[in-house]
């Protein structure tokens, strides 16, 4: 559908109620992954998203906050790098808008999976990336590697990182990186990690029943 197609949801009487965010960072559920985007507008309507890359291709999907609410939405207008959707059910946009968490300064983070390989002076170890954001990664690992211990980092689709272990439980380990990776950057790993064409939808079926439960 093209730009035009979202002059509904722009001439709503309720526009006035429509809320610049500023570029926030969200991301978008789809069956072929979850992509980076940037909330650009909301309104008790719609939403209107930004993206490093094209606009993923399902008419249908999830947009989830960084505090892991999630708001079933579907497109009615696409552009360059942007697309406008429709909120599939009643958003409170007070809460939207506050998107209070219990976890005040944790970073949007992109569930996927894909190897990596860690490096610890000549010793290298093989890992499984769990989710990845702008200032770490979460992953798995057979080695134990202790709390504080900085290695290197490297993920098919983004530059080599440098960065330290925070957290260890079990073989769960959550690495926060020396120096962030940038928005684009994170987008770019998305799309390269996870194409368009495809699909998980095991996963991004629970998380749409776990949205319409809400």
């Amino acid at each position: 559908m093209t730009e035009g197609g979202d002059t509904a949801i722009r001439n709503d009487p309720r526009q006035a109620h429509r809320a610049s965010l500023m570029l926030r960072r969200a991301k978008l559920v789809c069956q072929s992954g979850e992509y980076l985007c940037l909330i650009r507008d909301v309104s008790e309507l719609g939403v209107g998203l930004g993206f490093m890359h094209d606009v993923p291709p399902e008419p249908r999907t999830l947009l989830q906050l960084a505090n892991e609410l999630t708001y079933p939405i579907e497109r009615v207008w696409t552009g360059k790098r942007q697309a406008g959707f429709r909120f599939g059910a009643e958003v409170t946009l007070d809460e939207f808008l506050r998107e209070n968490s219990q976890f005040e300064s944790r970073p949007l983070r992109l569930q996927m999976s894909a190897p990596v390989r860690l490096g610890e002076g000549r010793d290298v170890y093989d890992a499984r990336l769990l989710d990845l954001s702008c200032e770490g990664a979460k992953f798995t690992s057979s080695v134990e590697l202790p709390e504080g211990k900085l290695v290197t980092f490297d993920l098919e689709g983004l530059p080599p990182q440098l960065g330290q272990v925070r957290w260890v439980e079990g073989k769960r380990h959550g690495l926060r990186f020396q120096q962030p990776v940038t928005t684009e950057e994170l987008a770019a790993c998305a799309l390269h990690l996870q194409p368009f064409d495809q699909t998980r939808s095991r996963g991004f079926s629970q998380l749409l029943a776990k949205a319409r439960a809400a």
